[in-house]
């Protein structure tokens, strides 16, 4: 039984004093196919005596060593480290093996070396939605699980920029660009250094597009229904509820009326912001009234785009200022006219006037400005029999207006008549006063 132990015991001796431990270390951890890794190996005596190694040789179907083989190391001491340094790379996609075989005095060796090889990193993804025909922030991440050194990547389509050079990049990495064009697919082009290799390849990202809300003209009255001659307050809105800033605004305001200012520039309207315009317009006849609002703008690369917006008023047909209560009162020789001109617009009207007219003869009252939903009074005459009545005034639109009323004042004067009848009145009542009072004279001598 004793013998048995101390056989074991120098078996084991034996052993340990001719042991070899082999070790190695890959970088990068992780390449591109066709990229090329250093494979650090490190073999150790650890027993007690020299171990020869007459050869070491690499034999994998899918990785390919460089140097493939080595045919003559020499004696490796006790406790001594022989470090050999390799290259390798491989075309196959996935966890590659290889056999490293050593050939010693004290027999043969083995070491089983893996590679792993992914042609998916760096890892494009968007993250963030893109809008039918805007100009987009396409918003990407480029991840990557090994250190890529003097990374750039260059989009392959109208975009602003037009690449990045990140320098290093490990982890995860957040570049922005904007996108002039709608596209199905965001090509990219990036290079980089993936441990001693130089890569350039291409990535596309499959994109879908959200609709666009745009923008948005509104144009509200002051009120809903108009007089003819009146101005009304328009509130014009832009509002640009587009993802992106829209620039060098254009609008152009028309219809059938007069506007207080019927184009307009905007430098510039941010995304999900809003630009208000006031303005007066001042309708010209009666009925439905259309007044179209057309705007042009442009994205962030010019691209120009076009809008336009109806809105449609009610004017009655009526005149916002009018004449009433118009007296006539006659004269000697002359018709005294007066009455009240009667504001019923929303606002102020201005320079208002009333003139009669008749032949050569012209006679003005100059009222000036009425209030809205106020009156004033005027009062002229004329020594016409037929005249007419003008009521003229401009209202803050800048737009004149005047109606007319014709006046027939035949019933409304005093003749003109001889005065020599009334001289003969005159002296033939002195005469009846004289004898009356002679009368009554003589009547209070005699008693």
């Amino acid at each position: 039984m004793l013998i048995f132990r101390l056989l074991a015991i120098l078996l084991v001796f034996m052993s340990s004093a001719h042991a070899l431990t082999i070790g190695y270390e890959v970088t990068p951890e992780l390449v591109l196919p066709g990229g090329y890794a250093d494979c650090i190996i490190r073999i150790s005596n650890t027993g007690i005596s020299p171990v020869e190694i007459k050869s070491i040789s690499f034999i994998s179907e899918t990785i390919q060593f460089e140097p493939s083989y080595i045919q003559y190391v020499g004696n490796l001491s006790a406790n001594e480290v022989y470090t050999l340094r390799v290259s390798v790379k491989s075309f196959a996609v996935g966890r590659q093996n290889a056999q490293m075989l050593l050939s010693t005095s004290e027999g043969p060796f083995s070491q089983n070396i893996e590679l792993l090889v992914d042609d998916r990193f760096p890892e494009i993804t968007l993250i963030s939605p893109l809008y039918h025909g805007e100009a987009n922030y396409v918003n990407i991440s480029v991840s990557s699980p090994v250190l890529l050194k003097d990374f750039r990547i260059e989009a392959l389509f109208n975009a602003f920029p037009r690449a990045f050079f990140a320098g290093d990049l490990y982890g995860v990495r957040y570049f922005q660009f904007r996108l002039g064009e709608d596209l199905d697919s965001l090509n990219f082009k990036i290079s980089f250094y993936n441990g001693r290799s130089y890569h350039e390849i291409e990535k596309a990202i499959r994109v879908e597009y959200l609709p666009s809300k745009g923008v948005v003209i509104s144009l509200q009255p002051s009120k809903d229904v108009l007089f003819i001659g009146e101005a009304v307050n328009l509130n014009l809105e832009i509002a640009n509820l587009r993802n992106d800033d829209i620039y060098s605004l254009e609008i152009l305001v028309f219809g059938n009326g007069k506007f207080s200012q019927s184009s307009f520039k905007l430098e510039k309207i941010p995304a999900s912001e809003k630009r208000i315009i006031n303005l007066l317009f001042s309708p010209r006849e009666s009925g439905k009234v259309e007044v179209v609002v057309k705007i042009k703008y442009e994205d962030f690369f010019g691209k120009k785009y076009e809008k336009e917006e109806n809105l449609t008023f009610n004017v009655i047909d009526s005149y916002s200022l009018q004449i009433i209560n118009v007296q006539k009162i006659p004269g000697v020789g002359m018709t005294r006219i007066s009455g009240d001109v009667v504001n019923y617009g929303s606002r102020g009207a201005l320079n208002a006037k009333v003139s009669i007219v008749c032949g050569g003869h012209s006679s003005d009252y100059y009222i000036g400005e009425i209030d809205a939903k106020d009156y004033e009074t005027f009062d002229l005459e004329t020594p016409c029999k037929n005249a007419t009545l003008l009521l003229s005034w401009w209202n803050e639109a800048g737009e004149s207006f005047s109606l007319t009323e014709s006046l027939d004042l035949w019933n409304y004067r005093l003749a003109e008549s001889n005065p020599t009848p009334l001289y003969i009145a005159l002296v033939v009542s002195i005469f009846i006063v004289s004898f009356v009072l002679f009368l009554i004279y003589k009547a209070r001598k005699s008693g």
